[in-house]
């Protein structure tokens, strides 16, 4: 009988997760995932897919239903982040980054660990970004968010790391998907170059790369790697 891997995944429409999914489950796990947008319990390309609700209460509905062992978590918080000159950043603009970025993401992650603690094994990966590594002018709110991500990483790390659960976060940038880099973007006969040339490596990275990197996280034989923001940016940082 084969030991299934059963791997929790939130934001399932955002960012390059749809393609993440399928490569967990090709890679033989079990996906159960949620995203804001998901208000009933069912199935969304193939994926067994939970309404939406606190962290809390999806970590311990999916881990129900996984009779008890939650092996890996993905949490890949997403929103919006139009450019905004930080002499017109304000407390209200702020906030929601820090709450759905930040806050959303840590919680997800405390729900995560109390789940896997009795097994005394688990991985937790961020699906976060190099941008505030890199640095990004006219970000600020969400290059801050995502830095308060990168930043727990290692806490987090050391304090769960006697419980056998590893933590560690995807830091990507320059990912062509329709939601951050279009292709409609690279076809731009002046945009386009004028965006490769900011990429070391000349081109976009591939959704599938970062699943790739992923499932060597989620379920690889990666459990000794732990407190570590690995950026996949094509050398950018």
């Amino acid at each position: 009988m084969t030991d299934t891997k059963h791997v929790f995944l939130t934001d399932l429409r955002g960012f390059a997760n749809p393609v993440i999914a399928e490569k967990l489950r090709a890679g033989g796990a079990r996906v159960i995932a949620c995203d804001p947008g998901i208000l009933a319990d069912g199935e969304e390309n193939q994926v067994e897919v939970i309404a939406w609700d606190t962290p809390a209460a999806l970590v311990a509905k999916a881990a129900q239903r996984f009779g008890g062992k939650l092996d890996a978590i993905l949490i890949s918080s997403a929103m919006p982040a139009p450019r905004i000159k930080v002499e017109d950043l304000t407390i209200e603009i702020l906030m929601p980054y820090f709450q759905r970025l930040a806050a959303e993401s840590i919680a997800f992650a405390g729900a995560a660990a109390k789940a896997m603690r009795p097994n005394k094994a688990g991985r937790i990966v961020f699906g976060s970004s190099s941008g505030p590594i890199g640095g990004i002018p006219g970000f600020a709110a969400y290059a801050a968010a995502r830095s308060a991500v990168n930043g727990v990483v290692r806490t987090l790390a050391l304090e769960l790391a006697a419980d056998g659960i590893s933590v560690n976060a995807v830091a990507a940038n320059f990912i062509q998907t329709e939601t951050y880099y279009p292709k409609a973007l690279l076809n731009d006969p002046v945009k386009g170059p004028k965006l490769l040339a900011r990429v070391p490596m000349g081109r976009l990275g591939e959704a599938e790369e970062v699943a790739a990197l992923v499932e060597l996280l989620a379920l690889g034989k990666s459990g000794f790697v732990s407190g570590q923001v690995i950026p996949i940016s094509g050398a950018w940082c």
